[in-house]
């Protein structure tokens, strides 16, 4: 595996870059932030603190995430990842535990992320369903489900999701393509989208994230989840429905295995990682809180996806792949 450098983005470098690899990849009207300045204090109770103009409050917030540790998680887990991606399609982190970032830095980036949500940013959440006989792309609006597109404008209001997304960019590519199994995953560009899926039974439908590949120009090859629900219950609902060939072996948050199950449940608990290919893993979202209010905001299910392009674009779709079929075995 090649070492790893530590990485530490200056303030600068984020915003531009980020600015910079987002506008290749623009698919709905970013909006102004408000000139005003949230500040994320981390409370059992979750709330966030507004500061309105004037004294100190306009000063930039400094990311608290560890750089150093959260790249040592993620070299830590490198080979485990790549494993598992080869043999499943897939990879969760360890249940029941923050095993890539403290409990403290989900708590600040879940407060950050309503933050950005109070400040406009998040518009309702679309998808498409393209028909395979004709190729058709009918576009339609996931009900209870809002997103924005974080970029580097957000600097200053979620420091600690921006420098999240930049370390995990500048640092899981490099781990993974230096494992046996070469990925020619780039950072080249990046897609991202910060998720809330309202309570009371909202849903994803199944689908792959990246179903038309080198036809629509898009090279997406691996989906990078981080839940942001650090006080998820079980009952809460909201589970990742992974699919995938009947001899994968299970999770344990999933039900008991059986001959004919094709399918793993994961839990949408705080500081669980998810990762997949994006081209091949068809996959869902169960009803969040069916029982809850859609006001109960605490029960609100925040998602953070980066989607990792890969250089090797024969690897997109690539009918030598033990997963190539899975889509049309599931649908």
């Amino acid at each position: 595996m090649n070492a790893l450098k530590s990485y530490l983005p200056r303030r600068s470098n984020i915003v531009s870059s980020f600015m910079r690899c987002t506008n290749q990849w623009t698919s709905s009207p970013r909006r102004d932030l408000n000139k005003s300045l949230r500040v994320c204090i981390p409370l059992g109770s979750m709330r966030c603190h507004f500061s309105s103009g004037g004294g100190n409050s306009s000063e930039p917030i400094d990311p608290i995430i560890d750089v150093a540790s959260f790249q040592n998680s993620l070299s830590k887990y490198a080979d485990e990842i790549s494993s598992s991606l080869t043999l499943k399609g897939f990879y969760s982190t360890p249940d029941d535990t923050y095993s890539i970032l403290p409990k403290h830095i989900i708590e600040t980036m879940r407060c950050q992320s309503i933050n950005l949500r109070d400040n406009s940013r998040f518009e309702q959440s679309w998808s498409e369903r393209i028909d395979a006989a004709t190729g058709t792309v009918t576009r339609f609006d996931k009900e209870g489900v809002f997103a924005c597109e974080p970029d580097g404008r957000d600097y200053h209001s979620a420091p600690d999701l921006i420098m999240y997304m930049s370390v995990l960019l500048q640092t899981l590519p490099e781990l993974l393509n230096g494992t046996e199994e070469n990925y020619g995953l780039s950072v080249s560009s990046f897609n991202a989208k910060l998720a809330v899926t309202s309570p009371g039974g909202s849903v994803y439908p199944i689908h792959i994230d990246n179903p038309q590949g080198i036809a629509a120009n898009d090279t997406r090859k691996l989906t990078c989840i981080i839940y942001l629900n650090p006080d998820y219950c079980d009952g809460d609902g909201g589970e990742l429905r992974i699919y995938h060939k009947s001899n994968t072996s299970m999770n344990k948050d999933s039900e008991e295995p059986s001959s004919d199950k094709k399918y793993t449940d994961f839990k949408p608990d705080g500081g669980r990682m998810v990762l997949f290919w994006s081209d091949v893993i068809p996959h869902e979202v169960l009803a969040t809180s069916p029982n809850s209010s859609i006001n109960d905001a605490s029960k609100d299910r925040y998602a953070l996806t980066l989607w990792i392009p890969t250089a090797n674009i024969e690897t997109i779709h690539d009918p030598r792949s033990k997963f190539a079929t899975l889509g049309n075995e599931v649908f």
